[in-house]
């Protein structure tokens, strides 16, 4: 019991690691590591500025059972031990090679809230509705796509001015656009003042190019470079054709609504959760595969022994037929004696045929936990079991208090739900933030150049000698409300019930130990009189036999102390399975089962099991 009782050792969640490097290593993590890339660190940019528009690689799905696995047939048949079907669930089990994904999916949720963007939430992780609500679709540092205000009026007949406006733009990720357009107009005019024709056609070749980006301070700024080209059939111009470059950068800082690192980090916050989430929530879906499969292979064994059982009180059954039918033929016992004897016979072999018809089941059952396909010659060997049921008197049940303490550090549902919290909490900074005004300071410099030659426009460009410089202050707030109230009144409901559940998920794992202890108690004590029970049985069946070869006893006694015997030995086999299965009930409770399996968790989120068995 000692390997139960002492602590395991909970390593730092770690994210899975993996790089796309050439298509050797892509080969090796296809065939043994099905969901290896870390997809929370985006493509470089450099020296291939073309990845981060490509496919990511995704390994396919693996639908074979892995080479790796102990899946050996021999002569028709499997032979398995107990840490054998671990390795072999750990590798081909279907339910856990599902729950593999999710780490890697929390991953994405990782790498898209970085960018700016909410995350989309992943199995057991809960995203706060008011953040998620609030940010899907766009920066959270307000409408992506906003741009800065001032225009270009160079190459026009009159100057003007105009209110400006610099409203928060962009995501995390920068974002350049470039646009290109070339435009010809012919326009019937009803004057000829100002242009001197009754028509004029303008040719214009326009280019620019521009920068965004948000940062998680409340800042935004962008920048853009453009220029054009005009011509035109218009008199009295001064330049004809005329370039007009610019030049217009901007800043805007958000000083009460999306102010600050702690409030538009609350996405990245809650995706680096789910990290966590999901890791312990695949470490509780391997657990429960391998308590179904360790409990399958106790199942079997049970089985197995239970065809022996039968097998002996057929046999018996077959003697006492034969020793009443020389005894009828010698006229020294009744035909009813022989008619009993043979009904015995018929009763036993009926029980044999159910107890291989439950062998067969339970190693189909078992099959269908350890492979992905059950393909011949897996499909039709039979199990071999190499190991036997453990004894009762070499283990010590826990303390209550001691296993209830262990299962409170190392039961994932309590992590889980830790987890949980700790999301409803990260993103309430946000909500509050989000019940006060937008309040946005702004400031824009714009430069321009004209002259009919492209270089002279350029050099006027940044020698700033057409300037135009803006700053602002922008204010605006809802009278009611009422959204942002809304989602601030539902994040805080929201926290008060993954509190509740992290309470009742505690309360649940104390009363989970509590029962496995009281099953391990009682299977052990089911063992003991089990085996009491048998000797007594052998005891009294030797000396029926011995009264009936004496005259003293009828064939009829012996079949039921016999029945009794075969009833003993069942129960002893049925108390030992239930006794071995409790010990598997417990360590799940006790959210040890991995360790007293050698398992590794981050070995087993590759697909693999390379720990040392012991």
């Amino acid at each position: 019991m000692k390997r139960v009782l002492q602590r395991p050792t909970l390593r730092a969640a770690a994210l899975l690691a993996g790089v796309m490097s050439g298509p050797a290593l892509l080969l090796a993590q296809t065939t043994a590591n099905p969901v290896a890339p870390d997809y929370s660190v985006a493509a470089k940019v450099f020296p291939h500025v073309l990845k981060p528009y490509q496919n990511r690689y995704v390994p396919g799905p693996l639908l074979e059972n892995a080479p790796e696995a102990p899946l050996e047939v021999k002569d028709g048949k499997l032979r398995l031990s107990l840490a054998q079907v671990v390795e072999a669930v750990v590798e081909n089990n279907l339910t856990v090679a599902n729950a593999r994904y999710y780490p890697s999916e929390a991953q994405t949720d990782l790498l898209r809230a970085r960018s700016g963007q909410s995350p989309r939430g992943v199995d057991q992780s809960t995203i706060p509705s008011g953040v998620f609500a609030g940010a899907e679709g766009g920066s959270i540092l307000g409408t992506a796509g906003g741009g800065s205000g001032g225009a270009s009026n160079a190459g026009g007949i009159t100057g003007a001015a105009a209110a400006v406006s610099v409203r928060p733009s962009g995501v995390f990720d920068p974002t350049i656009s470039a646009s290109l357009s070339v435009d010809h107009t012919a326009s019937p005019l009803n004057t000829t003042v100002v242009a001197g024709e009754p028509s004029v056609t303008t040719g214009t070749i326009a280019a620019s190019v521009g920068y965004v980006q948000a940062f998680p301070s409340g800042t935004s700024i962008s920048a853009s470079y453009g220029f054009q080209r005009q011509t035109s059939t218009q008199l009295h111009l001064l330049f004809n054709p005329a370039f007009t470059p610019g030049i217009t950068a901007s800043v805007s800082q958000q000083l009460v609504n999306g102010f600050g690192f702690k409030v538009n980090r609350a996405l990245i916050e809650v995706a680096q959760n789910e990290q966590g989430i999901e890791r312990q929530s695949f470490r509780e879906t391997l657990m429960t595969a391998l308590a179904s499969a360790e409990s399958a292979y106790w199942d079997l064994i049970s089985a197995r022994e239970s065809v022996r059982a039968t097998e002996q009180a057929l046999t018996v059954a077959q003697q006492l037929l034969a020793n009443n039918s020389r005894a009828y033929e010698a006229g020294v016992m009744a035909r009813l004696d022989v008619d009993n004897a043979r009904a015995q016979v018929a009763t036993s072999q009926r029980d044999l045929t159910i107890a291989q018809t439950n062998v067969t089941y339970a190693e189909l059952n078992l099959k269908t936990m350890i492979s992905k396909t059950l393909d011949e010659p897996l499909a039709s060997a039979a199990i071999e079991t190499t190991d036997s049921f453990p004894e009762p008197e070499n283990e010590t049940i826990p303390n209550l208090d001691d296993a209830v303490a262990i299962a409170g550090k190392n039961r994932p549902e309590i992590a889980i739900a830790a987890g949980n919290i700790k999301s409803q909490q990260d993103v309430m900074p946000f909500l509050k933030n989000a019940l006060l005004p937008n309040v946005n300071a702004f400031f824009l410099m714009n430069t321009e150049g004209l002259y009919n030659i492209f270089g002279t426009a350029f050099v006027y460009d940044f020698n700033f000698k057409y300037p135009q410089f803006a700053f602002g202050v922008s204010v605006s707030f809802p009278m009611h409300n009422r959204q942002a109230q809304a989602d601030e009144i539902r994040s805080r409901m929201e926290l008060r019930q993954a509190q509740d559940s992290s309470v009742r998920a505690k309360s649940q794992v104390e009363v989970d130990v509590q029962n496995a202890i009281i099953a391990v108690t009682q299977g052990k004590s089911q063992v003991s009189a089990a085996r009491a029970a048998v000797q007594l049985a052998e005891q009294q069946t030797d000396a029926e036999r011995k009264r009936l070869a004496a005259g003293l006893s009828t064939s009829y006694n012996v079949i039921l102390v016999e029945r009794d015997l075969y009833a003993a030995r069942l129960a002893e086999v049925q108390a030992r399975d239930t006794y071995a299965k409790a010990r598997v009930t417990l360590d799940q409770a006790m959210g040890v089962l991995l360790d007293t399996g050698h398992v590794n968790l981050d070995e087993a989120l590759k697909g693999t099991m390379k720990s040392p068995v012991q």
